[in-house]
């Protein structure tokens, strides 16, 4: 039981009201909104992989250091206590239960109650308070009993009066039983130690190892007892009244040293002599002085559980916090060490502390620091100048002493440069707000010679070179060379800007490292060339330190050159603490390395580091000093490992693959999961802004990722196939973890399956038999078209031929045609002749026969009349044109008088003028009748050729 008793009324011994320590350890605060959970922690652990355990008010909360989760009991009750074994079990004991969480399927801790499985009689119990493992065997203690669980078995033993307390210090296991005294588990049984007489009714509530065989031994209210080997006896250096109130925790921190958590007054940090040696509470930055439990973890800092709420300590972290004023937080603006002296200046005056110089690690000294009389008012830098203290204030410049600031000078002061070398320097060239100031130093006493006639200006940083050049910086303006006059009371400046070579006019600022100016821009470190009068990129830092922008460098007792970049702080170093696979970079550096932990507290345009030597650097920050043990902090090699958190597969709907507890499978998922969320964390709680990750999946990225301090990846639209999610840590100093690796598959959609695939090939093979049969088909049909094609072709071609020679045909019956029209016109013209010259002879027959008459028949005439009529009787003039017509026409009067043979000359003679399209008057001429006679010869012609009415002679000549 973690008891509690309020030793009201009680005086601090003179041990806990010594000193604290000047520098404290960092300090995260986790409320209830962090880790969701209740108010009350009443026991930490760890497991060996580094995660962190909490028996809380509402359960089991448990930390990766990023991750929280929480695990309720069965029926919600508090969570008192917690174990965990080699297996991996967390044991618990609550209110009314115990039992233990395992990592079951697919990750997730599972609560197994061992309630059920106790004798019946031994079912109903209180709050268990405590749990160890030994071996196989798990003790939990109530008040009125411890039950041995071991195998599955249970064993009960019941307490006298109340069992009060119960550890395991190495193999022994003790219990306390408040009236019977201490025991020891020995041959399956409680033995009381020899002398436990000494520890009736005083509860012990801590054990603490001191030795091979020797345990300190605390109780609530009575002090401090010795178990050494197997006795008891009383500690001396822990009397009843050393502590000021009630002892809930206690903590081995080392061999020297130990940790006790009290209810009231906050943590202890003591020697096994009863000295103390460091207070953390509510005022050095803990939520409350109320602490239940404590753990010290694998890399030797403190958790605390408290009454409300969770603390970090980094007690064994490189970086500790000086506050001159616990009362008023102040600004740090810088420190010196003298004669064992800590100075530092701050937003209100300068103080001072005695160190203990034994101590490697001056954070450690106790003291309390102390206002300097006369140094009230902002501080702005301190110089250690021929082994005194210059202090640039804002009321004047000040000799800085343990008891008493003394003004020197009215005009406020910026920064102090010896003129020289070689100490003591006669003569300090002082940048204060208007220009500079001259110091001479004579007899140890620093003189005042005024100031130097020249640039009104304020002058912050100055530097001077090899060749005994002054320079100057103004961020605002540029850089200045400054030329003293030989009587070293005025002074001349030449101005360099952009023009000159600076990346700008703006941000630049001078230093002195390791034997020459460099001067910090906005594009990394310059130098000035002498022979070119132009700024040049550093030779000697400008690869190391590329184009990031620069406000500030300064070289240690080492030679590593510190710097600020923007927000952050880093330093290139010497030869070791190399990140880059053991390559050094320009001059012998490694590559940068920044401290994440600094980030955002250094004190911003007023940067200064105090590197006193490789344990304790003294930076300014904007709250007091940050204390910075390089040495520790590069010699860390805490152990680095990574963790999955969670693997979450998302779909239609969200699926944990794994809860981050256990072993992992390697699952086979359906189609519909594409996307997927991996959460991972480092276990690296001291400094945990420091861890960066990098990460693949294998089958979906083709190389690892760069660095970054992200936890989680998502992945998206993943395709079927096997992949493996690998992860890895490192720390700013380039020290990696080794990988882990997650092994899944996605199973391709039902149409792209193997049984799919071999339908697709059942079908893709009758697909191809039913396109070559198709093709077949086609080919024949092809072939068949193609012979019907031919043969439309041939019989196309047969047309074209006879259409060619019909044309021909038709173009010799035109030509035929036309020949026989145009014979049929020159018989047509003749016929007309002939009906002319018949009209003729007509009309001279009877001129012939009137003049006949009228001669009273003269023989002449009488001939010439006879001559005519024998023309008239003469018919060779018809045959002629009779042949003549049937050689056009196609011997027509031969075949129509071959059809018709009964046709007359005077028929045929129709039928030829008919066919020549004659009129009836052209025709009555001709055959010398009248226009009845031509209709009555038309009429009998259509009764021999028994023409019906309807039908013209035309047609009837064409049907021929």
């Amino acid at each position: 039981m973690k008891l509690g008793w309020l030793l009201g009324g009680l005086l601090c011994s003179a041990g806990l009201q010594s000193q604290n320590t000047i520098g404290l350890p960092r300090i995260i605060n986790y409320t209830k909104t962090d880790f969701h959970g209740g108010t009350q922690t009443w026991d930490i652990k760890q497991d060996s992989s580094g995660r962190l355990y909490f028996a809380n008010n509402e359960g089991l909360l448990t930390y990766d250091g990023t991750f929280w989760k929480d695990y309720a009991l069965p029926n919600k009750t508090i969570m008192r206590s917690l174990a965990v074994d080699e297996g991996g079990r967390i044991y618990a004991g609550g209110q009314g239960e115990l039992g233990y969480f395992a990592p079951g399927k697919q990750g997730f801790l599972t609560y197994t109650s061992l309630v059920s499985r106790l004798p019946a009689d031994q079912r109903s119990i209180a709050d268990i308070w405590d749990i160890e493992v030994v071996g196989s065997a798990i003790f939990f203690r109530a008040l009125d009993r411890i039950i041995e669980w071991n195998n599955g078995q249970a064993r009960v033993f019941k307490a006298r009066s109340e069992w009060v307390w119960l550890k395991k210090m190495g193999n022994r296991l003790f219990a306390q039983d408040v009236v019977q005294g201490l025991f020891e588990w020995r041959e399956s049984q409680w033995q009381p130690v020899v002398g436990n007489k000494l520890l009736q009714y005083k509860p012990i509530n801590g054990m603490l190892p001191a030795g091979a065989d020797s345990i300190l031994m605390l109780t609530v209210r009575d002090g401090g007892f010795w178990l050494v080997k197997d006795s008891i006896r009383e500690a001396q250096a822990f009397p009843k009244t050393f502590f000021p109130s009630d002892i809930n925790a206690v903590v081995s921190l080392n061999e020297r040293e130990f940790m006790v958590g009290t209810g009231s007054s906050g943590a202890f940090v003591l020697d096994f002599q009863g000295k103390r040696i460091q207070q953390l509470g509510r005022k050095e930055g803990l939520q409350n002085n109320n602490i239940l439990s404590a753990l010290l973890d694998r890399d030797g800092n403190l958790w605390t559980g408290l009454n409300n709420g969770i603390s970090f300590i980094a007690y064994n972290a490189a970086v500790k916090y000086i506050h001159p004023n616990v009362e008023n937080e102040l600004a740090g603006f810088g420190a010196r060490i003298l004669k064992d002296r800590l100075f530092l200046g701050s937003s209100d005056g300068a103080f001072e502390v005695q160190l203990d110089p034994g101590m490697s690690d001056l954070s450690f000294s106790r003291g309390s620091f102390r206002l300097i009389p006369g140094s009230s008012g902002q501080v702005w830098r301190l110089d250690e100048v021929n082994k005194q203290i210059l202090m640039a204030h804002n009321n004047g410049t000040y000799i800085l002493k343990p008891e008493l600031a003394e003004r020197i000078a009215l005009e406020p002061a910026w920064i102090f440069q010896p003129l020289s070398a070689v100490l003591p320097s006669e003569e300090i060239l002082v940048g204060n707000y208007t220009g500079l100031k001259r110091l001479r130093f004579s007899d140890g006493k620093f003189i005042n010679e005024g100031n130097l006639t020249g640039l009104y200006e304020s002058l912050r940083f100055l530097a001077i070179d090899n060749d005994g050049g002054i320079w100057a910086s103004h961020p605002y303006r540029g850089i200045y060379k400054i030329e003293i006059s030989g009587d070293r009371t005025r002074y001349e400046t030449r101005l360099y800007t952009s023009k000159d070579g600076l990346p700008s006019d703006l941000g630049n600022h001078v230093f002195r490292v390791q034997n020459r100016v460099l001067f910090a821009t906005e594009k990394g470190a310059f130098e000035f060339d002498k022979s070119s009068g132009r700024f040049k990129k550093s030779a000697f830092l400008g690869s190391v330190l590329g184009e990031m922008e620069l406000r500030y460098l300064k070289e240690d007792t080492e030679g590593n050159v510190w710097f600020v970049s923007g927000k952050r702080m880093g330093a290139v170093m010497r030869g070791g603490g190399r990140r880059d696979g053991g390559k050094e970079r320009g001059e012998g550096f490694s590559a940068p390395v920044f401290f994440p932990e600094l980030t955002g507290q250094v004190l911003s345009g007023f940067e200064q580091v105090y590197p006193y030597d490789s344990r304790n650097i003294f930076i300014a920050s904007e709250k007091g000093l940050i204390h910075f043990n390089l040495e520790k902090y590069r010699a860390n090699r805490s152990p680095l490992t990574v963790q999955l958190g969670q693997v979450r597969a998302i779909g239609r709907s969200d699926s944990i693959l794994y809860a981050g507890f256990g072993n992992w499978t390697e699952p086979r998922l359906h189609s519909q999961f594409s996307s997927f969320r991996f959460e991972f964390s480092s276990p690296y709680y001291g400094l945990p802004n420091t861890i960066e990750y990098s990460y693949m999946l294998e089958g979906f990225d083709a190389d690892w990722s760069e660095w970054s301090i992200r936890t989680e990846k998502d992945y998206t639209n993943l395709t079927s196939g096997d992949y493996i999610f690998k992860v890895k840590a490192r720390t700013n100093l380039g020290r990696e973890s080794e990988h882990i690796a997650y092994k899944f598959s996605v199973s391709p959609p039902w149409y792209k399956s193997m049984y799919a695939y071999l339908l697709y090939t059942g079908l893709g093979i009758l697909l191809i038999a039913a396109i070559v049969r198709w093709q077949r088909y086609k080919l024949h049909q092809q072939r068949l078209k193609f012979e019907e094609k031919q043969r439309q072709l041939e019989i196309l071609h047969q047309l074209e031929i006879e259409q060619s020679e019909k044309a021909i045909i038709q173009l010799q019956n035109e030509k035929l045609e036309h020949e026989v029209r145009y014979k049929n016109k020159e018989l047509a013209d003749a016929a007309l002749h002939l009906v002319e010259r018949t009209d003729a002879l007509a009309r001279v027959k009877e001129e012939l026969q009137k003049l006949y008459k009228s001669s009273d028949n003269d023989n002449s005439l009488k001939k010439a009349l006879q001559l005519v009529n024998d023309i008239e009787r003469n018919n060779e003039n018809w045959d002629r044109f009779a042949a003549r017509f049937d050689e056009i026409n196609d011997d027509f009067l031969k075949k129509i008088k071959g059809l018709y043979p009964q046709l007359t000359s005077t028929d045929l003679k129709l039928c030829a003028y008919l066919q020549l399209n004659m009129s009836s008057k052209e025709i009555a001429q001709l055959m010398n009748i009248s226009l009845r006679g031509v209709e009555i010869s038309r009429y009998r012609l259509r009764k021999k050729l028994q023409l019906p009415t309807e039908k013209t002679f035309p047609e009837f000549f064409s049907s021929l």
